[in-house]
């Protein structure tokens, strides 16, 4: 388990020095890379919505409850779209803040979670991904943000979509790319071993006591 999740930690680092290394990276607001999206979904109380969260601590978006459109308040939702970029206001201080993965495709978010198509001529889903997934990029996103109490800020999409980031080469960007491909068949094959060796512990456990 250690050496798969340094395996793990050493393919993160790669992804980040494409990031972070790149010595034509350009200083880029965020309004030039995304769109803002409108939450137009009209709720019905007889209608029920799958729900999508994001994790804090650049863990990244997640599959949410199932809810009845009776069981809350809010009057619209947002739908996500895979490839989007979303972050719920309150805790984006946190790392709270990911690009939404294919299993979560066509899942709801309530209006505290800004939603953003991403501009793909400028950059690449990827690269917000790992940038925003990197905990020293979170104290700058915090910064834009107001409160005096650290845990009531809100970013909020003006302030996010002023926030610059250094953006890499699109060349740079497209190596990301095929890394993170790589990366994703190295992580599924690290589950699969993992669960085989979990089935595997008991009886291995069983046969060294028995000698």
């Amino acid at each position: 388990r250690r050496l798969r999740q340094q395996a793990v930690e050493e393919t993160d680092a790669l992804c980040r020095s494409i990031v972070f290394g790149d010595s034509h990276a350009v200083l880029t607001p965020m309004h030039e890379l995304v769109m803002q999206k409108g939450h137009d979904v009209q709720v019905k109380a007889d209608q029920a919505y799958h729900f999508a969260g994001v994790y804090s601590f650049g863990r990244g978006v997640f599959r949410g409850q199932l809810k009845s459109g009776m069981d809350f308040a809010y009057k619209q939702l947002g739908q996500l779209k895979a490839g989007d970029f979303v972050y719920p206001k309150l805790m984006a201080w946190e790392g709270a803040l990911g690009v939404v993965p294919n299993e979560c495709d066509g899942l709801y978010v309530s209006p505290e979670f800004p939603i953003f198509e991403v501009k793909e001529d400028r950059v690449l889903p990827e690269t917000l991904d790992v940038y925003f997934r990197t905990p020293s990029v979170w104290p700058q996103v915090a910064g834009e943000s107001t409160g005096t109490n650290v845990r009531r800020r809100r970013l909020n999409p003006k302030d996010f979509l002023a926030y610059k980031i250094s953006l890499p080469s699109m060349q740079s960007q497209l190596q990301l790319r095929q890394v993170m491909q790589q990366v994703g068949g190295l992580k599924r094959f690290q589950v699969e071993t993992a669960a085989e060796l979990d089935a595997l512990l008991p009886s291995i456990l069983d046969k060294a006591f028995k000698g």
